[in-house]
């Protein structure tokens, strides 16, 4: 995700010129295709050329690009809100734990000892849901990533799955329920973590669903078709008697041509906001957010520092 700090004017204008310039390049050779085509023949002058016909096919363009990079949007920022609820699940999953699981609600531990292990067990555990979600939704095979919040045993096991995430919070869901008694009061306690497992599974399930549902390419075809034939039309309205583009004229070109294409290359992008790019839901560091928040739950001082930011972008 680019974050606001990290991007100066000057980084900003460097960055869009080494992404687009392949873009800017096009335009400009159309451009001139165009003014060669309609100065040696005679193939532009219709008034299905018109300057009139060209703003209503821009304006067309542009609505379909707008519907697009809404969809788009609305995709990204789903994402974005499902991770911030695992935050915060996670931070109360965390107080749950440290606060119901004692010696004084589960007689079965019987010191604080042995308490703080099964919490520290616990929030580990849930700290290999977090990481394993991350690196699923990315499709990265990088389990040994999980080794410090599970034993050798349990990350062996874990190998054998498809689903990783969902496996842990069985996972979990069957510690508690060997730890907790019968008594009609730990019962409840079982229950209210039963509760926060089941909204961690729905966020699990929003973020699949995301990743999982593609865009019709239909709409995308569309849309890019649309953006070319723009990168066609508008340089012919600016077509002058004598069948030339002065230089003002060809950077409005370009300006223009431009933001109808980097604005669909940019709805694109946010399409599939789990991809590891630049635009994407920065689940790295948002895994290091909660690793801090739940370690230092339990009391830990040695945590680790946040992920930061480089050239502008949050992973």
């Amino acid at each position: 995700m680019i974050v606001r700090r990290g991007t100066g004017l000057k980084r900003a204008v460097e960055v869009f010129v080494l992404r687009n310039w392949a873009l800017i390049l096009t335009v400009i050779v159309t451009e001139q295709a165009i003014v060669l085509i309609s100065r040696y023949t005679r193939v532009l002058e219709t008034d299905v050329f018109s300057a009139t016909a060209i703003g209503l096919i821009a304006t067309v363009v542009g609505i379909f690009i707008v519907f697009r990079f809404n969809e788009a949007y609305q995709r990204w920022w789903e994402a974005r809100i499902l991770w911030g609820a695992l935050v915060n699940e996670s931070r109360t999953f965390a107080r749950e734990v440290v606060t119901l699981f004692t010696p004084q609600r589960v007689p079965k531990l019987e010191s604080d000892h042995q308490a703080n292990e099964l919490q520290t067990e616990l929030v580990y555990r849930h700290l290999a849901f977090c990481n394993a979600l991350r690196l699923s939704l990315r499709g990265q095979d990088a389990w040994a990533e999980l080794a410090p919040f599970l034993a050798a045993e349990e990350l062996a096991e874990l190998r054998e799955f498809a689903n990783k995430p969902t496996r842990l919070i069985r996972s979990q869901g069957d510690r508690l329920a060997e730890l907790i008694g019968s008594e009609m009061s730990q019962q409840l306690l079982l229950m209210r973590f039963d509760s926060t497992l089941s909204r961690l599974y729905d966020v699990q399930g929003g973020c699949e669903r995301i990743k999982n549902t593609a865009f019709p390419d239909s709409v995308r075809l569309v849309s890019r078709g649309l953006v070319w034939l723009s990168a066609i039309a508008v340089p012919i309205a600016f077509l002058t008697n004598d069948r030339h583009v002065r230089l003002i004229e060809l950077l409005a070109v370009i300006v223009i041509c431009l933001s109808f294409m980097v604005v669909e290359q940019l709805g694109a992008s946010l399409l599939n906001p789990f991809e590891n790019k630049i635009n994407d839901t920065p689940m790295t560091a948002l895994c290091r957010t909660i690793e801090i928040d739940l370690r230092q739950q339990l009391g830990e001082k040695d945590v680790p520092p946040p992920i930061e930011p480089i050239d502008g972008v949050l992973m």
